[in-house]
């Protein structure tokens, strides 16, 4: 399935549970395999609120989009899921396009997607998402658990320990802290 995902493959988990129901002795189909697999994945699927007010924050000034590696209806069912997908004005996701995270062109198709004088990518992915954003002439800012200690980050404006302190934009440096800062009323 790794495989499938990794080459941008379509039907990826269908893909999957076939060889597997190749090899092996099961009763079920591979779509009905894939289908319990996908149903599994979502419930486990978790969005903290912070990463959801975060979102619904830079939403309300910004063009907003997700661009994340995986299955298109796989990812987007996530978002539906959490309430995302009518937050965010697009979302592109390597399935659909036939590629991945860190090539740049996926970076130029979410430009095009979201047209803006700037962009601030924001991952917790340092090689996919920090240094693809980076390289793609993105601003970028790193969500590493311990705060980057040990971790390569140069390639990082910014470096956070959680996606909640995105929710204190004075703590973020001047020229990425305008798309999290609270609208003026």
């Amino acid at each position: 399935m790794f495989d499938a995902l990794e080459r941008c493959k379509s039907d990826p988990y269908r893909r999957a549970f076939a060889a597997v129901t190749e090899t092996g002795d099961l009763d079920a189909s591979p779509a009905t395999l894939a289908a319990e697999h996908c149903e599994t994945e979502l419930e486990a699927t978790r969005v903290s609120a912070a990463a959801k007010r975060v979102i619904e924050r830079v939403a309300m000034t910004h063009p907003t989009g997700v661009l994340t590696n995986g299955a298109g209806h796989q990812q987007r069912a996530k978002l539906e899921r959490h309430g995302l997908e009518a937050v965010v004005d697009a979302v592109i996701v390597s399935g659909d396009v036939g590629m991945r995270k860190p090539d740049r062109r996926i970076f130029d198709r979410a430009r095009r997607a979201l047209p803006a004088d700037d962009y601030v990518y924001v991952g917790d992915s340092y090689e996919e998402d920090i240094v693809g954003a980076r390289d793609a002439g993105f601003r970028t800012v790193y969500v590493v658990e311990d705060g980057g200690k040990g971790a390569a980050t140069d390639a990082a404006d910014a470096v956070v320990s959680s996606v909640d302190d995105l929710l204190e934009p004075d703590l973020l440096p001047e020229p990425i802290r305008r798309p999290f800062e609270l609208p003026k009323s």
